[in-house]
């Protein structure tokens, strides 16, 4: 049974989002692996996860009056105003509101928010970066994986570790090269090199859709 942590990490979340948070992650990633969409075996078994994600995380979450009124993504993706989102994940002074942005990006369900999330990458607090790391991964953008590898060689242990949960959680490609960098790094440590190791393979399992 996967435990909290893990569920969020399938939707591309963490355990501070909230019920908002939750249904726009479902919203966009069952638009993107719905089986209708696409003749990839893959994308059905994802679409799975998600489902079982989702439905076990919506009544803990709901049970836990503080998620309620946890800040929540209302208006649809396309009413988002990416460049106002973008600047604000970039360039505000508040680091809680850099997350926000930065999180909001990742909802928004559009990959042009990359252009943003390629300079949060960059940011000094670990929160934030982590939260970059999580909307890339939700976006599903393969387009980041050198900026990912760039990112787990030069990063400390807390941002290390969003990206190992993260790529466990989704199992997207774009956390290739910062496994294979995580699996052969003596400074990873052995339990990030070993978790790295089961990372990878589990990509390269031949996908089951039931």
């Amino acid at each position: 049974m996967y435990s909290t942590v893990e569920l969020f990490s399938v939707l591309g979340l963490d355990e501070s989002a909230g019920l908002g948070d939750l249904r726009a992650a479902y919203r966009s990633l069952v638009k993107r692996y719905h089986p209708d969409s696409s003749r990839d075996p893959s994308t059905a078994f994802r679409f799975n996860r998600v489902v079982k994600a989702y439905k076990t995380l919506e009544v803990r979450v709901r049970d836990l009056p503080l998620r309620e009124a946890s800040p929540a993504i209302k208006p649809k993706p396309e009413h988002l105003d990416l460049f106002a989102l973008g600047a604000e994940a970039i360039g505000d002074d508040d680091p809680r509101r850099r997350v926000e942005s930065t999180k909001k990006l990742g909802l928004s369900g559009r990959r042009a928010a990359y252009v943003f999330l390629r300079k949060v990458l960059y940011d000094a607090d670990d929160a934030v970066v982590a939260q970059a790391v999580r909307s890339i991964a939700l976006l599903g953008i393969r387009q980041a994986e050198g900026e990912l590898a760039s990112l787990y060689a030069r990063a400390s242990g807390t941002v290390r570790e969003a990206i190992l949960q993260a790529a466990r959680g989704t199992r997207e490609e774009a956390f290739r090269s910062a496994l294979v960098y995580a699996e052969r790094d003596p400074s990873s440590g052995e339990n990030d090199r070993e978790d790295a190791a089961e990372c990878l393979r589990r990509m390269d399992l031949p996908i089951r859709v039931r």
